[in-house]
């Protein structure tokens, strides 16, 4: 019984989410089309035309329907549950899509009429407060940085600020066709195999709801052609609740919230999202040190340095998801040897370092050959 839900929660959210996403897609860039809502190229921006970046706001949709029918159907057929879990997974989740909704409208304002970092940055807040609310918030870090089991005046500021971490992560990282999206897809596959492991049915039909939806954005984001109208992105609408939904997950295995994830999973989780997570940090620093506001954006994000190696946004996009998922490699293999957490963060940590030394060595290759 225990490999039919598996089955179960895999299939049906991710063939669901497919199928509507491929429906809905070509409905949004028809409208944002007659509509004129486009993203227009500026000095920041690496592409040059203007492209439809509502691609977002068919994600929470697709999901809602999903998960709701997948559900639905799931206790018609009278499918066995643990029902505490299924109880407080319910309260959890729907505590989520409020978050989400927060966070979904902001994009969509932003995404039409812009928003301030300020402004979006305090609804990151409340949509994060949200976990420690429902009774999820990190218990222990499993001897990452040392530390172990934590109190609640700790570990609840830490979930909230993890959440809004994340999330911030990966709409920045969003700067180039099929990267936000690529790194998501790595990590709600990871999160999703972890969930399947552990039993956790219901996160694992999040997961891979979520998964259904990428598949057809990716493929209009990354091959779709501009000049056809066949080209979206996903806009801070997509970004943020991915991000938002991807810590979720995350918090969900750190929680031990009467979760059934095992300890040494949470740096496996933790790792597939510290590829933007370092960036940021890095980002960060360089805008201190040359005496800006860390808040306001530029082009000296990791894919922008990759660019300017001489590497197409293809290329630049493959490469960062194949890091993120040589990060996560290095993770379960230091899982599989029982090495603390701590130690396979560093050997992450030394992974993007020796990565961004590289990228910094053809950044200077590049430009010293373009003038000799």
């Amino acid at each position: 019984m225990d490999e039919i839900m598996i089955v179960y929660s895999v299939a049906a959210p991710f063939l669901l989410s497919a199928v509507l996403g491929w429906l809905f897609i070509p409905r949004v860039l028809i409208l944002s089309h007659r509509r004129r809502l486009f993203d227009i190229p500026d000095q920041r921006k690496v592409h040059d035309m203007p492209v439809p970046r509502l691609g977002g706001i068919t994600f929470l949709p697709i999901l809602l329907i999903c998960v709701c029918v997948v559900m639905g159907a799931w206790l018609m057929l009278g499918i066995p549950y643990m029902t505490v879990e299924i109880t407080s997974l319910v309260i959890r989740i729907t505590l989520l899509f409020v978050g989400i909704m927060m966070l979904f409208l902001v994009g969509i304002v932003d995404d039409l009429i812009g928003v301030s970092y300020q402004a979006k940055f305090m609804v990151q807040i409340a949509s994060a407060a949200l976990f420690p609310l429902s009774g999820l918030w990190i218990h222990d870090l499993s001897g990452l940085f040392f530390i172990y089991e934590v109190p609640a005046w700790f570990g609840m500021p830490l979930t909230v600020f993890i959440v809004v971490y994340i999330t911030n992560a990966i709409n920045l990282i969003d700067g180039i066709d099929g990267l936000a999206a690529g790194i998501c897809f790595v990590s709600l596959l990871t999160l999703g195999v972890v969930a399947a492991v552990s039993g956790q049915h219901l996160l694992l039909m999040v997961s891979f709801a979520v998964l259904g939806i990428l598949l057809p954005f990716w493929f209009y984001n990354v091959f779709g052609n501009v000049e056809k109208g066949k080209k979206i992105f996903m806009g801070d609408t997509g970004s943020l609740t991915l991000g938002y939904l991807v810590s979720f997950l995350f918090i969900c295995m750190a929680s031990g919230a009467g979760l059934t994830f095992s300890n040494s999973v949470m740096i496996i989780g933790l790792s597939t999202m510290l590829l933007p997570m370092f960036d940021i940090v890095r980002v960060v620093m360089v805008r201190m040190q040359n005496k800006r506001n860390p808040f306001l954006p530029d082009k000296n994000h990791i894919h922008h340095k990759l660019l300017r190696t001489g590497l197409g946004a293809r290329w630049v996009m493959a490469v960062l998801v194949l890091v993120s998922l040589l990060m996560v490699g290095v993770a379960v293999l230091g899982v599989c040897q029982q090495a603390g957490a701590m130690w396979i963060f560093m050997a992450d940590l030394s992974v993007w370092l020796m990565f961004d030394y590289v990228v910094n060595y053809f950044i200077h290759l590049n430009h010293r050959e373009k003038y000799e």
